[in-house]
């Protein structure tokens, strides 16, 4: 009975000895996904046009809530003229446009942040690539995000040559 806990135990120690003996020889480098993101050409095409979305998005809100304004200045000034029916009517049709006004608004905020979504997982799948080949070639063993890490030398840090990489394959992606 000893002996054979003895032998486990002995068993276990040997393969974590020799597990850590083999993941010693491993090279692990770092990325930070977030430089890739915002500082690649990419990456930057994607903030462009999604920021020229967003402030078409911002001038056409801006532009129906002058109207908004208006119309309700309207309907207030009304208030003594019309009988009180027709003005419930106008408040009820006005309340109704700004319902709709507020959800287009949200439907439009919601739209850029799934495009801007899309937009990164296709660079994230367009980056994978780049990095397994470079692993490749430089016996790489893990290429793990900065994000994951609490300190690490810099020298480990392949954001720089995987940006340039990626800069020099992948000029822009598609928001669509």
């Amino acid at each position: 009975m000893i002996y054979n806990k003895i032998m486990k135990y002995l068993t276990i120690f040997f393969f974590l000895s020799f597990s850590n003996n083999l993941l010693s020889d491993d090279k692990i480098y770092y990325i930070d996904m977030n430089i890739l993101m915002n500082n690649s050409l990419a990456g930057q095409s994607i903030t462009a046009k999604l920021e020229k979305q967003n402030e078409t998005n911002k001038k056409n809100f801006k532009r129906i809530e002058d109207d908004l304004k208006k119309e309700e200045a309207k309907i207030v000034s009304q208030k003594n003229i019309l009988d009180e029916t027709e003005y419930k009517k106008k408040i009820q049709l006005f309340t109704k446009k700004i319902s709709d006004y507020r959800s287009s608004r949200d439907k439009a905020i919601n739209d850029i942040t799934i495009m801007r979504n899309k937009a990164q997982k296709l660079l994230i799948s367009s980056v994978t690539p780049i990095l397994a080949e470079y692993a490749e070639k430089n016996k790489i063993s893990y290429i793990i995000p900065k994000q994951s890490i609490i300190i690490g030398k810099t020298n480990l840090n392949l954001t720089k040559t995987i940006l340039e990489i990626l800069d020099s394959k992948i000029k822009n992606i598609n928001v669509k």
